[in-house]
């Protein structure tokens, strides 16, 4: 049978390709080759490094220099794992960036024994998570540096211990779960565990210019409290009220689980530390 031009065209490739294989020598792959080449190599790898051109590794010194890198490589990773969840943590917290304690006055008299009752908070924060949670009670006049302390107590809290912190204005507390601010039910009661569940909850202005709170505000707080206070999670409350007035302000319920945290109280007296406007002195 006649081929077709294609065919025969395959055929000259093929007999090609044997030609190709017949002239290439082939690789001895026995036992005894396989020992020759690596006797071989030996006798290289030795040859330089007699000719001081193969350098002499210590197994010792590399496991060391291992080690070393790896710590380090880790170390890095925790540090910007450490960097990205401080930025979270402060988001949330929802801080006035100048509230911190290099920008308060340690000389002043009415402060530095404050600032070092907060610090002894902040150093004591763990110990206080085992034995059912603590509070400070911030009160004074407007203006006389209460939130700036709550506020530095936070900062702190959140850079060097990595705690949660929510910072919330009563006012707000209220507007969202009473006014509507949130819509959403599953949002509100969202909100809701976050201030029942955060490292610390400082609350801003209790009761601010009121003589008292309205009962369905004084019962969410205390009841709020109450469940912090079951988990172990402490508070900072800050109130232009002094404790009696405080107490008269919020009601015995609230009041009740205000004293079941032990808060220390803190009293910030004096003038507006707040700037004048203009030639205005308040």
């Amino acid at each position: 049978m006649k081929k077709t031009p294609e065919e025969i065209a395959a055929d000259m490739a093929d007999i090609a390709r044997r030609r190709r294989q017949q002239q290439r020598p082939q690789k001895d792959t026995s036992p005894a080759a396989a020992k020759g080449d690596v006797q071989q190599v030996l006798q290289q790898l030795q040859q330089l490094r007699a000719g001081g051109k193969l350098p002499h590794y210590d197994y010792e010194t590399l496991r060391r220099q291992y080690e070393q890198q790896a710590n380090a490589d880790v170390k890095q990773l925790q540090q910007e794992a450490k960097i990205h969840r401080t930025e979270k943590l402060l988001a949330q917290a929802d801080l006035n960036a100048d509230w911190t304690f290099d920008k308060m006055d340690v000389n002043d008299p009415a402060l530095a024994h404050h600032i070092e009752t907060a610090h002894h908070f902040i150093n004591a924060f763990d110990h206080w998570e085992q034995k059912g949670g603590t509070g400070i009670l911030l009160y004074g006049d407007f203006g006389t540096g209460k939130s700036t302390l709550a506020g530095a107590i936070a900062h702190e809290l959140i850079h060097k211990h990595q705690k949660s912190v929510i910072f919330q204005q009563w006012a707000s507390v209220v507007d969202r779960l009473f006014f509507g601010v949130i819509e959403d039910q599953d949002s509100r009661n969202q909100y809701r565990r976050a201030l029942e569940e955060v490292d610390l909850l400082v609350l801003d202005e209790v009761a601010a210019n009121r003589s008292r709170l309205a009962e369905s505000q004084s019962s969410f707080l205390g009841h709020l409290l109450r469940r912090r206070r079951n988990l172990s999670k402490s508070i900072v409350i800050i109130s232009n009220h002094d404790p009696q007035s405080l107490h008269r302000a919020v009601g015995d319920f609230c009041f009740e689980a205000i004293k079941a945290f032990h808060p220390v109280d803190i009293a910030l007296r004096g003038p507006s530390r707040r700037p004048n406007i203009g030639d205005y002195h308040s």
